[in-house]
């Protein structure tokens, strides 16, 4: 008969799960038990889905090879044992499940939590506590049988009949298994269109140049016109008077020389106008200049030296609202006025360890292209963890998390010696301990300018 691993986890495991629970857990039995087939199903199911690739049923291999087949000898000892002797089996656990989970096992966790009425926090215990059973049971089948990665996949693949049913709805997709018929689907969201508002701008009038040639040319020609059709109108009875005549055209002769020396005044005056408003306004773009470059030179005066290329290319990086890039990025602008300390708000590590998750990273390498812009800032990572589990092992965890932030900005061309590390365990909380979500904000990431 073939081997049905969901039900001999439940019958030899899951019992003394759920007898045990309220020590362990602080969990009630029933809510463990009805959790149980749907924890085992969702690691195996994570298990199969894995396993579908050679790399994949080869780490899985690994991972069994590790595991230790005591525990299997009297699981209901183990857990009337010391509290280490569990913490023990949850941290091989949480070393082992993103092996095959990923960054979904917190999700799959709060769904079996949420199905079964536990707490979220036991559930995810539950997980942690339920696999290194799990890894022990395979390697016994795989010593006993003489199995290889090929075989060991075999066996797991073997068991999608018996696990379709017991997998806790909605868990397909959580998982994305898509060797339980999961597909993934493609909608397609329409971008906004964008309206574009003109801007109205109101254009002053300004006399051109060519207006006061023309006003120029214009001036002699008005007092010529004047002077002619004031002489024209009296010549019929002026002609017998010559000496009165030759008086008047002294008088226009002198009239014209005085009205075209007045035309070349007013046109002097208005190209001089002309020019010395061009000179104002070159003055105040040139100002406009020089101040945009002080302002930049301020901030290089207060980050030191400045690699130009790498400033450049910051220009085409889209920081995350709120983190910790772009908190660093407004305390540049702002002329680093303030403390100088920016909080990690999108970077994730896996449950227990510290190893960053997914697509995160991201964030500490937008860190890592403003330390390359500005070369003499220099940095301390300090890691922080909520107030649960024991003192040592929490300091230790965020000691090791700042110190991978500190590897993959290393990796991004920071030198080492630009960056400290410090892990606080659980000190310095910035939320309450009592709620989860208050946990989930002291658990983090902080990194402070060292001046």
């Amino acid at each position: 008969m073939a081997l049905n691993l969901l039900s001999e986890l439940k019958n030899n495991i899951g019992t003394s799960l759920a007898k045990h629970s309220p020590t362990f857990l602080g969990e009630e039995s029933d809510k463990t038990e009805t959790a149980i087939s749907g924890t085992y199903a969702t690691i195996l199911a994570a298990l199969v889905e894995k396993g579908s690739t050679e790399k994949g049923a080869s780490q899985i291999f690994k991972t069994v090879e590790k595991a230790n087949p005591e525990i299997l000898n009297n699981v209901d000892q183990i857990f009337t044992r010391s509290p280490q002797s569990i913490n023990g089996l949850v941290n091989v656990g949480t070393r082992d499940l993103p092996t095959f989970m990923g960054n979904k096992q917190r999700e799959a966790s709060n769904l079996i939590a949420a199905q079964s009425g536990m707490k979220k926090e036991a559930s995810s215990k539950l997980m942690k506590l339920a696999t290194p059973f799990l890894m022990s049971m395979l390697g016994k089948e795989v010593t006993g049988k003489g199995l290889d990665a090929k075989g060991l996949m075999n066996l797991i693949q073997g068991q999608k009949n018996n696990l379709s049913g017991a997998l806790p709805e909605g868990m397909k997709n959580v998982l994305q298994l898509s060797s339980f018929g999961w597909t993934k689907e493609e909608v397609k969201v329409a971008e906004p269109v964008k309206k574009v508002v003109k801007k109205k701008v109101k254009k002053e009038k300004v006399a051109t140049p060519e207006k006061v040639v023309k006003a120029k040319k214009a001036a002699p020609k008005v007092v010529k016109q004047e002077v002619t059709e004031a002489a024209s109108g009296g010549l019929a009875w002026l002609k017998w008077l010559l000496i009165p005549l030759i008086i008047g055209l002294l008088g226009w002769l002198g009239y014209k020389g005085f009205a075209d020396g007045a035309a070349s005044k007013v046109a002097a005056t208005t190209t001089n106008v002309v020019k010395d408003a061009a000179a104002v306004t070159k003055t105040a773009t040139t100002g406009a200049a020089d101040a945009a470059a002080n302002a930049a030179g301020a901030v290089k005066n207060v980050f030191g030296s400045v690699n130009d290329a790498a400033l450049k290319a910051l220009d085409g990086i889209k920081f995350s609202a709120g983190s910790a890039g772009a908190q660093m990025m407004s305390f540049i602008k702002g002329g680093a006025n303030g403390e100088g300390k920016f909080r990690f708000n999108n970077l994730n590590f896996a449950s227990g360890s510290a190893t960053i998750t997914g697509t995160s990273g991201a964030e500490v390498d937008n860190l890592a292209a403003i330390l390359n812009a500005y070369t003499d800032v220099k940095v301390s990572v300090e890691g922080y963890t909520d107030s649960k589990g024991n003192a040592d092992s929490n300091q230790t965890l965020s000691q090791n998390r700042a110190d991978a932030v500190k590897a993959r900005l290393i990796s991004k061309g920071i030198a080492a010696d630009r960056i400290m590390t410090k892990g606080f365990g659980a000190a310095n909380p910035v939320a309450t301990n009592d709620t989860p979500e208050g946990r989930a904000e002291n658990r983090r990431i902080e990194v402070v300018i060292v001046k």
